[in-house]
């Protein structure tokens, strides 16, 4: 911690050292199913080596893209009268987000591509009635993203978000109809999300 009174920011990460290592470089394969979402409050894996426990549901087939995180601040700049340069710029808002495209059209995609209350299917053939209501909405989930490359896993897990935008339903000639989601992190106590690094076993 810098001493008191003094402008002394904390250690940079960039201050540690790392060699060229190819082990650390992680190709964005599936670990199972991939991307998993749980009602607000499920717990999540401690570590990369921990199953989903329950709660946690899976999202089914998605697009080749696969998901894809996306961060976005805002900033003050803090510039005197005595110069056209900022002293500091401070962050004064940030954004974390999770963007894919589900291919499963079932009950649990459709309620989270239109924001809406999750129906009970029929027992019998799986069918199901959704109202969309033209208020309401802004359900909080958890959502958990799992690769893996080898015995190398990466895990994203947002704690608490809720639906942000939702793209274009296409329903094309030979193609997957899409259901093109974002997630937006909320904060949770202090914290956006939380990323797990290490091994499968």
């Amino acid at each position: 911690m810098p001493a008191a009174g003094t402008d002394t920011p904390e250690v940079s990460p960039l201050a540690v050292t790392y060699a060229l290592n190819a082990a650390q470089v992680q190709i964005g394969t599936p670990n199972g199913p991939g991307v998993m979402i749980a009602p607000y409050g499920t717990a999540p894996p401690i570590d990369t080596k921990t199953a989903w426990g329950v709660g946690w549901q899976v999202l089914g087939y998605m697009s080749d893209a696969g998901p894809v995180l996306a961060q976005a601040t805002t900033k003050q700049d803090i510039v005197p009268w005595q110069s056209t340069a900022p002293l500091r710029s401070p962050i004064t808002a940030r954004s974390i987000t999770a963007q894919f495209v589900m291919w499963q059209l079932n009950d649990l995609t459709m309620a989270l591509y239109f924001d809406a209350t999750r129906p009970t299917p029929s027992a019998t053939d799986g069918s199901f009635s959704m109202p969309v209501a033209s208020g309401g909405g802004g359900f909080i989930y958890a959502i958990g993203i799992d690769a893996k490359d080898g015995n190398q896993v990466l895990r994203i897990i947002f704690t608490r978000a809720n639906l942000s935008a939702a793209g274009n339903m296409a329903l094309t000639r030979g193609a997957a109809v899409p259901l093109d989601v974002t997630l937006s992190a909320l904060d949770d106590n202090g914290t956006l999300c939380t990323v797990l690094v290490g091994t499968a076993t």
